[in-house]
């Protein structure tokens, strides 16, 4: 299982993973030392096909949608986050790569790191991007197309979203604040495409 502080923590920093090979009084030790709420939760496995890519991390979808005036849902990008040699996390921040993800679910041929270095396999396993399906990638944007009307109040999310080991999607969290625009305008830019300038037009009329 994982823990991590419920507050002020963003980009994996902070995530510590706890082994059965530990001691409980050692786990109650770490929790009595932070004087904050946590976040503790079992850890999830992930399908086969994003565990080829880096099987120690949870490699997640990331994706961006918004939600119209009129109720309607559009997912404006998709990336694929992924950990590398060996890291527990797949955030960018802490070292972490991202590939776009088209339509179908296939992804793109190359990845990007944080300071915008190319990729054309993954670093660790060797794998090429290109060619790799997402399982079930039409079930994550069912779920972000359902879910984001119920966050009438926040119109553009960025939602962090797992495959299992059963190639079903698992909703991670949803980013309401800082969903990385940077990320997804590097792997899929640019972003709102015809609509920037209705979006634009929205965000800055007085």
């Amino acid at each position: 299982m994982l823990y991590k502080k419920a507050t002020d923590s963003w980009g994996g920093i902070g995530v510590t993973y706890f082994t059965n090979k530990e001691s409980v009084e050692k786990l109650e030790q770490i929790i009595s030392s932070i004087p904050c709420d946590l976040v503790i939760q079992k850890s999830i496995k992930q399908c086969s096909t994003l565990s080829l890519l880096n099987p120690d991390s949870v490699n997640t979808i990331r994706c961006m949608s918004l939600l119209g005036k009129d109720g309607a849902v559009k997912i404006y990008s998709s990336i694929l986050r992924m950990g590398i040699e060996g890291a527990k996390v797949d955030n960018a921040s802490s070292g972490g790569i991202s590939t776009g993800i088209m339509l179908d679910g296939r992804l793109k041929s190359v990845a990007y790191s944080n300071d915008g270095v190319r990729y054309y396999c993954h670093p660790t396993s060797n794998i090429k991007f290109e060619g790799i399906m997402i399982p079930n990638f039409n079930k994550v944007r069912d779920m972000v197309t359902r879910l984001h009307p119920k966050f009438p109040h926040f119109r553009l999310i960025s939602w962090d979203i797992a495959i299992d080991e059963n190639e079903e999607p698992i909703l991670i969290e949803a980013n309401l604040c800082d969903g990385e625009l940077d990320f997804h305008q590097l792997n899929n830019g640019p972003i709102f495409g015809n609509d920037t300038e209705m979006i634009l037009s929205e965000v800055f009329s007085k």
